[in-house]
């Protein structure tokens, strides 16, 4: 075991911890913060690192720097930033490292202190106010449920197929492991609600099966903050939205730093057309767990909505850092540098979202058609336009219709919101804004009810 400030690393089970709290990591995060650790103080170069990390080899320089991306955010968010990269070289770890936990006398004896100062405070205030409610303490997992729920988090938390299935698998373990613990099912309905959620499966199944596994989480501990956020999710599907903004709240009410909460209530926020509300959740989201890729997408999204099209590229280069693969992202810091008037970037990220999701070309076209509209190539906005409106799968109505306004068609692209209906997104979209002062625009951009 390693103790690095707040930190303890356990080397065998390459599990990184703060306090009693395991971080989602995956293996190969520990692993590369483990070759710092073991040697601190020296340079170490990129091939060590490598060698170090990967031994079975066949893996590129852009992993080892994605890992210390993750690294420098988790150290900077809880300690301090102690890797430091040496140009032409490789890294240097800086921080303090001991094989045993760190000795602070006078720091017990200020948590005494300040421990007797808040008794007495809260002492005044229930002979003044009466007796406080607290809900019960929540149950520790096991060792090894710590173990298991940090792996199926860092699976959960990648958002792919494979990862969500893996962490389904990895929640299971620990329901397992700690079948009177609400925080396994908690954590098994969210996988669920995201399996759905991102048609992995059927939604309406996936959605039953997290709402059912919810429900017994809060059998088990009704003032567990996850395991209302776990019902939100299951619940936020039309008819039901209202109730899921609801146990957001509760989720937040009940843990302030409970960063999935605030992500959730967020996105729904944002979808219901309140994106610079929805903006503050995610941004309080992003400072609580700053190596989320889900959230920093949402945050970029919210930012742009909000017209705040910088930060809305730098979240979304931020989440690009964390999860390059991931297809969403590139929508997003498109929109944002098209809103930018920067064209070509916005072209060059809408070809990448196209890469990466095959499945969603009609929309890459449908947004590709729009972005070249604005950057005056007519000829190139004719063509995606036609492919957004024949692919297989078809592109959002929306974004279709931007095309045409763009290329100066509205009454065909009247025609196409008149077919789809309103949505909270039209209201605040900025790529709407060429038709607000069009009355026949109107009842289409107005936020519902």
């Amino acid at each position: 075991m390693l103790y690095l400030g707040p930190f303890r690393l356990d080397a065998e089970r390459l599990l990184l911890s703060v306090g009693q709290r395991p971080l989602p990591l995956g293996p190969k995060v520990v692993r590369t913060l483990l070759a710092f650790a073991q040697r601190p103080g020296e340079v170490l170069t990129k091939r060590e690192l490598l060698d170090s990390v990967w031994p079975e080899g066949f893996v590129e320089e852009g992993n080892l720097a994605q890992n210390v991306y993750v690294l420098r955010k988790v150290l900077r968010r809880h300690w301090t930033d102690c890797i430091q990269t040496v140009p032409r070289r490789g890294y240097l770890f800086s921080g303090a490292v001991s094989a045993a936990p760190p000795h602070r006398p006078h720091a017990v004896r200020w948590q005494y202190l300040a421990a007797a100062a808040a008794l007495a405070i809260s002492l005044s205030f229930t002979l003044v106010h009466g007796a406080a409610r607290s809900g019960p303490a929540h149950a520790e997992l096991s060792a090894n449920g710590q173990r298991l729920f940090a792996m199926g988090t860092y699976y959960w938390k990648q958002r792919t197929q494979d990862g969500v299935q893996k962490s389904v698998r990895y929640f299971r373990s620990v329901i397992k492991t700690d079948p009177g613990n609400a925080r396994g099912y908690a954590a098994l309905a969210q996988a669920y609600a995201i399996e759905g959620d991102y048609g992995y499966a059927s939604m309406k199944k996936s959605y039953a099966t997290a709402r059912a596994i919810a429900r017994t989480a809060l059998r088990l501990d009704p003032k567990l903050s996850e395991a209302h956020a776990a019902m939100g999710i299951a619940e936020d599907l039309p008819g039901t939205r209202h109730a899921a903004r609801e146990q957001y709240r509760t989720a937040i009410a009940l843990d302030p730093g409970y960063a999935a909460a605030h992500q959730w209530y967020g996105s729904a926020l944002v979808l219901q057309g309140r994106a610079r509300e929805g903006f503050v959740e995610l941004r309080k989201a992003a400072q609580l767990d700053p190596v989320s890729p889900a959230g920093l997408v949402w945050l970029s999204d919210a930012a742009y909505l909000s017209r705040r099209f910088d930060d809305a590229v730098a979240y979304a280069h931020e989440a690009a850092d964390l999860s390059p693969q991931r297809p969403d992202v590139y929508v997003s810091m498109g929109l944002a540098y098209e809103a930018l008037r920067n064209f070509s970037a916005a072209e060059r990220e809408f070809h990448r979202y196209a890469v990466l999701c095959p499945g969603c070309r009609s929309e890459a076209a449908a947004l590709l058609a729009h972005a070249y509209a604005q950057g005056g190539n007519v000829r190139a906005a004719a063509t995606q336009l036609a492919m957004a409106r024949t692919g297989r799968a078809p592109a959002d109505p929306g974004d279709v219709a931007l095309a045409l306004i763009a290329m100066d068609r509205r009454g065909d692209a009247l025609s196409m919101l008149k077919a789809a209906g309103p949505n909270a997104r039209m209201a605040v979209d900025p790529r709407f804004d060429a038709v607000r002062g069009d009355g026949r625009f109107k009842k289409y951009l107005k936020l519902p009810a």
